[in-house]
């Protein structure tokens, strides 16, 4: 067997089948995922222990990412490993270097099996930025993120995932530069801290830490390179891939505030609250409280009405993820989005789209104009039952927006969390 090869790797079961190994409190969790229900998905990535156990989670991921069993199961991708390196190969490979030691599950592994891991990660890493070459970069970080995803799945599997990963939920970091794609993605953490939580931010901000440069590592990572239990990471990577993009700069603002009396009692001095944070106890966080907590952050203010509010303080790429939800491989509203049969859903990223001058970006008004419409009609009725004067404008209202836009499917709800 070759170090990178995937044949020492169980077969993948299909979302259809129940395997032996399933637990009754599995069970729901593969019902679902067999009835392709992406909600109630969602509610157990966010309920206690998450996908459960590796076998199930790596369906689950698998199709939370838009990949059939099969799909993700193609070796078609080693040929991109007969081309030439990628110019950040040697980058690449001096972190690979220094991987597959972070976690808890790495401390104890024997040396070939790590040399092993190490062999698959650069594969993967390799191929994808080389079928991609001049739209992905490597950047320090990527390697931590794959390496989740081969603790995970088989090197196959670890590819079709990140692949979709890289091009449909952090582009950002993988396609433009970090003045333009990271910077403006803490841009925005900051300003959710100060919707949610003013005093915190506020000290950050006496600490020269409003460009909350300290989450770098959390937001390119997605805190796999902060993390030191793979439990942990996991459980988060769970709730992200079933969530708005922007899920993770809830995550990163929960974790603060979860943490809020240390920070305010910090001095407001940058390197000193650098360091506080930089300490904060992240091997003992309760990672099912921590999703909680940034469950209810997401149902305080949520990712549409966080984009709305912004407006055009919000400098994220026209490519962003953060504009760019639902992802074409689900379900949507009108028939009309449906994309075509056949297509490379690849193709249909934001980035690529951009590149042919054939994006549209979608409306972040946290309403769809029907659900506007039945609001202010259902307004009017209440008025006219307690005989309200009001009413014939209310009504006026929405007629006349139902003229605007009835049809108007780019307005729909930006789907974030809850559903």
């Amino acid at each position: 067997m070759t170090a990178g090869s995937d044949e020492a790797t169980e077969p993948v079961p299909t979302p259809m089948e129940t395997t032996n190994s399933d637990s009754a409190e599995e069970l729901p969790i593969r019902q679902a995922l067999k009835l392709g229900e992406r909600a109630a998905l969602q509610d157990f990535a966010y309920s206690q222990g998450g996908f459960k156990s590796r076998d199930l989670r790596r369906d689950a991921w698998v199709f939370l990412l838009g990949l059939s069993p099969e799909e993700a199961e193609d070796e078609s991708w080693r040929e991109q490993l007969l081309e030439e390196p990628v110019s950040e190969a040697k980058v690449m490979e001096a972190d690979v270097l220094r991987s597959v030691c972070s976690w808890d599950v790495h401390t104890s592994i024997p040396e070939d099996v790590r040399d092993i891991k190490r062999a698959q990660l650069s594969e993967v890493m390799r191929a994808i930025l080389t079928r991609h070459s001049g739209t992905l970069a490597y950047f320090q970080g990527f390697h931590d993120v794959v390496l989740v995803f081969l603790e995970v799945g088989s090197p196959s599997c670890a590819y079709h995932m990140v692949e979709r990963l890289a091009l449909f939920h952090i582009s950002d970091q993988l396609c433009w530069p970090f003045d333009d794609g990271l910077l403006p993605l803490l841009g925005v953490l900051f300003n959710l801290l100060q919707m949610l939580d003013r005093p915190l931010a506020n000290a950050l901000a006496e600490a020269g830490c409003a460009e909350m440069h300290f989450a770098v590592p959390w937001v390119l990572s997605w805190f796999a390179h902060s993390l030191p239990r793979i439990q942990q990471v996991t459980r988060l990577f769970d709730c992200l891939l079933s969530s708005h993009p922007s899920a993770l700069l809830y995550f990163c603002a929960a974790l603060l505030i979860h943490h809020r009396d240390i920070l305010l009692a910090t001095e407001r001095d940058m390197p000193e609250m650098v360091a506080a944070i930089q300490s904060l106890p992240l091997k003992d966080l309760e990672v099912d409280i921590w999703v909680e907590s940034s469950r209810r952050l997401m149902t305080k203010v949520s990712p549409s009405w966080l984009l709305w509010r912004l407006g055009r303080r919000c400098k994220v790429p026209v490519t962003s993820p953060l504009r760019h939800y639902p992802h074409p491989w689900m379900a949507v509203e009108d028939e009309a989005d449906e994309p075509p049969l056949h297509v490379d859903l690849l193709l249909m990223a934001p980035i690529y789209l951009h590149k042919s001058g054939q994006l549209k970006v979608r409306s972040t008004f946290p309403l769809s104009m029907r659900a506007l419409q039945q609001r202010l009609v259902n307004l009017a009725l209440g008025v006219i039952k307690v005989g309200t004067s009001g009413s014939v404008l209310v009504l006026a209202l929405a007629l006349a927006l139902y003229t605007m836009g009835a049809n108007d499917s780019n307005s729909r709800y930006f789907v974030g969390f809850p559903r």
